[in-house]
């Protein structure tokens, strides 16, 4: 049988050492949440796990002027607390408040959230909303930072090298001119994995009651989270009021049309888009709350 070696790295230089000797069967762990379950299906054991829980300076949530950074193992409960990500990526917070148990909050990291590019991933799908980069780090040394849409290739696939890890996500801090939010239907009451997901960031005139730099991110809908540009630009410059809740609404039910045509999932999906488009809309608390006029 064959033997996994376990190495734990507390440093970064110590990291970059441990990644450098890495090969495409070597695994990282942070929260484990995920891949404890991957690693015991048959033919599927690492030939080395990098455990990252160790390594110092990992794990933060910082403002440095107008940007938002996260670090790859600060878990879900973490960001569910943070005052810096509550006045400044509410959606994150809503995200991070709703996976799984308290349990799992406690350890899961943000960074595996996204590494295992699941396309219910909570984390993942207010990210993507917030615009949000990615910064990873190789057994070379060499640090990167790219958009978090360009990572994300599909189901648990990322455009991560065998020897690069996430180590920071940033993105644009909210200010007071904006609203986001998060809202997501599951498969069950409690430890829900989401069946569809939502995200919506806007920027938010309170004079000329106009939307602008509307993002709409969809999660459990194709292949990963995404950015829906043609809904995005159909809000831009609308009012806030019941049509334009509306629109958002048959727009997300739209997306799921063209994002997975001829799915038995179809009917379900496109009903419950429009219902969590409401949901959504109305946590942004920016009009009097709205209902789908169900025909």
């Amino acid at each position: 049988m064959s033997t996994t070696d376990v190495v734990a790295p507390g440093s970064a230089d110590e990291l970059v050492a441990a990644l450098a000797l890495a090969t495409p069967r070597t695994r990282l762990l942070a929260g484990g949440t995920d891949l404890v379950n991957d690693i015991r299906r048959p033919g599927r054991q690492p030939d080395r796990l990098i455990d990252l829980s160790h390594v110092a300076g990992l794990s933060y949530v910082r403002l440095d002027g107008v940007t938002l950074h996260v670090g790859a193992t600060t878990t879900f409960t973490e960001l569910q607390s943070d005052p810096l990500v509550h006045e400044h990526a509410f959606c994150l917070e809503r995200a991070a408040s709703q996976v799984g148990s308290a349990q799992i909050r406690n350890v899961a990291t943000i960074g595996g959230n996204v590494a295992n590019a699941s396309p219910c991933a909570d984390g993942t799908t207010a990210l993507v909303a917030l615009g949000a980069d990615v910064t990873t780090l190789d057994g070379t040394g060499r640090r990167a930072t790219r958009q978090l849409s360009d990572l994300l290739l599909g189901s648990g696939r990322t455009a991560l090298a065998h020897d690069e890890v996430i180590i920071e996500f940033s993105c644009a801090a909210l200010g007071d001119e904006h609203r986001s939010a998060f809202a997501k239907i599951g498969w069950r009451t409690a430890v829900s994995v989401a069946r569809l997901s939502m995200a919506l960031v806007v920027r938010f005139d309170p004079v000329a009651e106009a939307l602008s730099e509307v993002r709409v991110g969809l999660g459990a809908v194709g292949e990963t989270a995404f950015r829906d540009a043609t809904l995005e630009g159909m809000l831009e410059g609308l009012p806030a009021d019941e049509e334009s809740a509306r629109v958002l609404a048959e727009g997300c039910a739209d997306a799921v049309r063209r994002s997975i045509p001829g799915r038995y999932s179809l009917p379900y999906k496109e009903r419950a888009a429009a219902g969590l488009a409401y949901d959504a809309w109305n946590a942004l608390r920016i009009c009097p709350p709205c209902e789908p006029a169900w025909g």
